[in-house]
Parts: C-alpha cells; structure tokens; sequence
C-alpha cells in the first residue's frame, strides 16, 4: 500500500486512485470487443473524479497506451496503408484545423457529429475509405474535431464500417488510428507544459490494467459471432450519438 500511496498523485483519495485503475480495464475490454465506447466512458467517469485541468491530457495518454496494447495483439488485422495516410491528414489537421473551427460553436459540432453517426447507422452508406486522399481527409476532419469533440473514435468507426466490414480488422485498424491521435494530443500538452509526471504513476498503472482488459476484451471479440458484434455496435454508436446530440442541443434550454 505505501507504494500505492507513493504513486497517488495529490488530490485523489485512495479509492478514487484504485477505481480508476480498475476501471481503466473494464472500459479497454469494452473497446477490445466493441472498437468504441470505453474511452467515452473512461472520460465521463474521470471528468467526475479528477481535476478539470488534467482530465484530458491524462484521458489522452492512457488511451495511448491502452490503444498500443490493442496493436501489439491485433497487429495482423490492421490495414497498415489507412493508418498511414490517416497519420498525415491528423497532422494537417492538427495545424489548420484550429484556423477553421474557431467560428463554429461546439454544440453545432455535436449536433452535426451526432446526426452523422445516426445515418451511417441506421440508412445506406456506402462511402468506401480505401486509403489516400480519402485516408487524409478522415484523418484532418478528426484531428479537426478532435481540439473541440472529445468524440474522435465515434466519429472513424462509424465512418469505416463499410470499408472494414470484417471485426477484427476494423478494431485492430481502429487501434492504431486512436494511437496516432492520443499520440499528437499528448505531445501537445507536453509542449504546453502539462505535468505529466505528476500523473505518470496513474497513467501506468491504468496502462497496465487497460492491457489486461484488453486481452480479455479480444478473447471475447474472437468468440462473438459476426451478426452479434454488428449490432451491438450499432447499438453502442447510436447511444453514444444520442448523448452527442442531448448535450449540443442542451444548450437551447
């Protein structure tokens, strides 16, 4: 226990740290099985816990890490060209992104976000990413969203299930493309000055647990039938969607 109490960071109780690391494995198996999903989680409940100013860039590097994970035990699956292309359009959006989105208000980024989700889930689409330009442009329009929509990953899968329409290939490719994100968002906040080794034990510790979820999360991916695994993700993106869509037109109430 006083190595535990060495690697609390200040201002967390003891159970908050241990719920937080334990829950870091639950939300990385839900992400395994579903590609989606565990990350809105993790956020929710660390933004309840944890100070305002660190939720994010320590959100961030877990999900880098629990994300690596996912690679490393899905590397065969994942469409390697896609990953690449993606990369360069994040770091073109990542620099432009910001001159664009400063005129347009969150909530509408939600609402559009959302109701984007809901189509692709629900009525024919049929747009096909099989790398270049298209891989680009998927990868500026999240990087772009992504500085104002902690919604990034709802947004690519919901965009890729037609290109990847095999499970494990679309959730392994999803892994890598989250890692290339978290990885430029967390080198952001450490050009910024986050202090990040305030957190670094949090962060490791969740990192730890968030793989062992992982591996339980693909164990249960590689026994779920193709037909079960399409609609629980549906069902997964379309309530995540509805949350987008509650919280952008909350504001009008």
């Amino acid at each position: 226990m006083e190595l535990l109490d060495w690697l609390r960071p200040d201002g967390l109780a003891q159970g908050e740290f241990l719920f937080l690391i334990a829950i870091s494995a639950l939300t990385s198996a839900m992400t395994a099985m579903m590609g989606v999903g565990g990350g809105a989680v993790l956020i929710a409940v660390m933004a309840n816990i944890m100070p305002p100013v660190a939720v994010i860039p320590v959100h961030g590097t877990v999900q880098l890490g629990s994300n690596l994970g996912r690679v490393l035990t899905m590397q065969q699956h994942i469409r390697w060209p896609l990953v690449g292309w993606f990369a360069l359009g994040c770091l073109l959006g990542s620099v432009l992104g910001g001159q664009i989105a400063v005129s347009i208000p969150t909530h509408w980024l939600k609402l559009i976000i959302g109701s984007f989700i809901l189509y692709s889930c629900w009525l024919p689409l049929r747009t096909r990413l099989g790398g270049g330009r298209s891989g680009i442009l998927l990868g500026a329009v999240t990087a772009f969203v992504g500085m104002f929509v902690g919604v990034t990953a709802t947004f690519v899968i919901a965009t890729l299930r037609n290109t990847l329409p095999e499970r494990m290939e679309l959730v392994g490719t999803m892994a890598a493309l989250m890692a290339v994100q978290h990885a430029l968002k967390a080198l952001v906040f450490g050009l910024f000055g986050f202090a990040f080794f305030d957190w670094l034990g949090l962060v490791l510790l969740m990192i730890i647990t968030g793989f062992a979820g992982t591996l339980l999360g693909k164990k249960a991916l590689e026994r779920t039938p193709s037909e079960y695994f399409s609609r629980g993700l549906k069902l997964v993106l379309t309530l995540l969607a509805l949350k987008l869509l509650w919280d952008g037109a909350s504001l009008w109430f």
